[in-house]
């Protein structure tokens, strides 16, 4: 009697029915940890493709710009900035003031290469850094064609015009000198330009479209390459069409003086290539012709710094991923169209390319400044 109507131990009884349910209880907790992080992974994953990806035609745009504008500017400004043209005794009306008139002045007049219409030199760090927008441009009195989105190149260039020669003091044989330095510099932007094309067009493009991107996804996460080829299809779809095209010129026209012998200024005589001198063919110059400048679609730029109404800069991407089998409690959470929107769970990121710069351009006013922001 005094056993049984003890009251020790009367805690084992609501005990065995507690520590069951805290069992349970953690175990959940266990197991939507393990679901959490595997959605933490594979985001992470996804946000790193994506940026790694964006990254491509990040570098693609900025060398592109610097390749229409910048690099031409330093070789023709830096190479004849300080080589003044002569022409005291040959004309009536000869530059004297502010100084005599420069080649890099006539070059540039001439429409034979870019540089900053406000006059900054290439050695002005303190405007090229500062600067939200490079001013870079042909001049603009005999070639504001050439400053659009759609350029209309002069065919055939004249590199010297014949009142160059007539004015000035202007040999032939620098006429030609500058001629090959031209075909020289041009054929080389084109390589490069070329092969900057062929790189984000053999990462984006081909057999494995967005291959860098796919890759980076797998390696992160271990999924099955379909997954990784969804990603891609996306990329694709929020960006549409990335069309780039090379402008390149046939033809170039150039005039000099030519000493026929004896003295005065009666023994010199202008000659000019006739007919035009035939350039060589740029790598990436589909039509034949010199490389001269490399566009890229407008829309295709606005695409990849906004999408729509959204709100958010950039290319909006989603995907599916790959859950973990059943848990514990034999919860199936690849099949639950109540709980997900489409049926199944989805990661989403957007990433903008030059949404922090909108003056950040190819051409015209090229100005290298595009960066890759994320928003998760």
């Amino acid at each position: 009697m005094r056993v049984a109507r003890s009251r020790a131990g009367q805690i084992v009884i609501p005990a065995l029915l507690l520590f069951p349910t805290l069992f349970l209880f953690v175990y959940l907790i266990y197991e939507t940890a393990k679901l959490s992080r595997e959605k933490i992974k594979h985001q992470f994953a996804m946000d790193a493709a994506v940026f790694v990806e964006a990254t491509n035609y990040s570098d693609f745009l900025n060398r592109t710009a610097y390749v229409n504008g910048a690099f031409p500017m330093r070789i023709f400004e830096q190479g004849y900035d300080d080589f003044p043209a002569e022409c005291e005794g040959k004309t009536a009306d000869c530059p004297t003031e502010p100084g005599p008139r420069m080649y890099s002045e006539i070059l540039f007049k001439n429409g034979i290469f870019p540089r900053s219409r406000s006059g900054h030199k290439q050695n002005d760090a303190d405007y090229w850094n500062s600067a939200t927008s490079w001013d870079i441009a042909y001049d603009d009195v005999n070639f504001s064609g050439k400053n659009s989105e759609d350029p209309e190149l002069q065919d055939p260039v004249v590199l010297f015009t014949i009142d160059n020669a007539n004015k000035f003091w202007h040999p032939w044989d620098l006429a030609t000198e500058v001629y090959k330095l031209y075909v020289q510099v041009f054929s080389l932007l084109g390589s490069v330009e070329n092969a900057q094309k062929q790189v984000l067009e053999r990462l984006t493009g081909g057999s494995t479209p967005h291959s860098f991107l796919q890759k980076s996804y797998w390696l992160n996460t271990g999924d099955t390459a379909d997954y990784g080829q969804q990603l891609a299809q996306s990329f694709d779809v929020s960006l549409g069409s990335f069309r780039t095209e090379a402008h390149c010129v046939r033809n170039l026209i150039y005039h000099g003086n030519k000493h026929m012998g004896g003295t005065g200024i009666q023994q010199y005589r202008v000659f000019g290539t006739d007919p035009p001198q035939p350039l060589p063919d740029s790598e990436g110059c589909g039509g034949g012709g010199l490389f001269q400048l490399q566009t890229v679609d407008q829309g295709a730029i606005r695409r990849l710094r906004s999408v729509g109404d959204s709100g958010y800069p950039g290319l909006s991407l989603t995907m599916r991923w790959q859950l973990p089998g059943r848990n514990y409690f034999n919860v199936e959470f690849g099949n639950m169209p109540r709980v997900f929107r489409n049926g199944y769970p989805e990661l989403h990121t957007t990433v903008s390319v030059g949404a922090n710069n909108p003056n950040a351009r190819v051409w015209p006013l090229p100005t290298p400044k595009f960066q890759v922001r994320q928003f998760p």
